[in-house]
């Protein structure tokens, strides 16, 4: 079994009937990211990933514009140590790259995301995400115990991958609040989209930066919230 899954045994009640039973459960990891030798961030999360999701949190926190801002990072027990240094490269903006997408591609993309949920559907305990370049059709999968991890694994895989952010989208399992929004768009990514819906602060940010907001995509249709630089057809 993953570390990030476990195997409890625990009594499954169902009506008048008791049983014990093997249940499958997430596993939760703790981190402190020290960047520069000063406490940035604590992490409940997934294992696995672990370097993505530090080089995603930084980016899309605006720490850093560019991986190539990491000089190094070492592990110390439940300590990610990060050194940085000015590349002189400027914060990410929205671009618009004169991308459209057609439902059948998001649901397209929306699918490959279900695929891949395997450790929730497992255990019904995680979040996924996936980022995918759209002139590519390049993609990458990411379940997490938090959504907002699962966001910063795809961005920071991305961005260590050589993926062109500002091609691409983000698709998540969770709510779109202003917190996920603010992450894809601090990366430069313009089209963020859920499988449930936004909240007002994060359509708010994606329209404070001309980002394209979908929720709630299904194959019956979406929430177009916000048609910012990329363009749904």
């Amino acid at each position: 079994m993953n570390d990030d899954v476990s195997e409890v045994s625990c009594v499954r009640v169902d009506g008048d009937d008791r049983t014990i039973r093997a249940e499958v459960i997430a596993v939760e990891t703790k981190m402190s990211l020290l960047v520069n030798d000063e406490q940035v961030a604590d992490f409940l999360y997934s294992s696995g990933f672990d370097e993505e999701l530090v080089v995603g949190f930084l980016l899309s926190s605006s720490m850093i514009s560019n991986p190539d801002e990491i000089d190094r990072i070492e592990n110390e027990s439940e300590q990610r140590k990060v050194w940085t240094s000015e590349k002189g490269g400027s914060l990410s903006t929205i671009k618009d790259m004169g991308i459209t997408i057609s439902h059948r591609k998001l649901i397209e993309i929306r699918t490959k995301l279900i695929e891949n949920q395997h450790k929730h559907r497992a255990t019904r305990g995680f979040h996924g995400a996936i980022i995918w370049e759209l002139t590519t059709n390049r993609w990458f999968v990411c379940e997490d115990i938090g959504r907002h991890n699962a966001v910063d694994k795809v961005i920071g895989y991305a961005a260590q991958n050589n993926y062109n952010l500002s091609q691409s989208m983000v698709l998540l399992s969770g709510r779109l609040l202003s917190n996920i929004v603010s992450k894809c768009k601090n990366s430069g990514i313009p089209l963020v989209a859920s499988m449930t819906v936004a909240t007002d602060g994060g359509i708010n940010e994606a329209m404070s930066s001309n980002m394209t907001i979908i929720g709630s995509l299904s194959a019956d249709g979406f929430w177009l919230y916000n048609e910012g630089v990329v363009r749904v057809t």
